[in-house]
């Protein structure tokens, strides 16, 4: 990957000077996680919490890798669609 889009990805480069706000059902989504997270580790014994523990890091990993691609491909899907434009504006004039 490129030095500007690996900058982007690991948070060097922003796009906005401001946080970035949930929506009202992502915030609603999180909370339910985390309780069911909460609620599922009450009922299990230590080595059962290390495991679920494991577990959702992993999932957090790989959904990050995930997203990450999909970025990529969406930026990069971008910039061919910027450059056919660029390559066509003389039909324009």
């Amino acid at each position: 990957m490129g030095k500007i889009l690996d900058a982007f990805l690991a948070d060097q480069l922003h796009v906005e000077s401001g946080t970035e706000r949930r929506t009202p059902e992502h915030q609603a989504l999180c909370e339910k996680s985390s309780e069911l997270q909460d609620q599922l580790a009450e009922t299990l014994n230590d080595k059962q919490k290390a495991i679920l523990e494991e577990l959702v890091d992993a999932i957090f990993d790989e959904s990050g890798l995930s997203e990450q691609a999909k970025f990529e491909r969406g930026f990069r899907l971008g910039v061919l669609i910027t450059s056919e434009i660029f390559y066509a504006q003389d039909i324009f004039l």
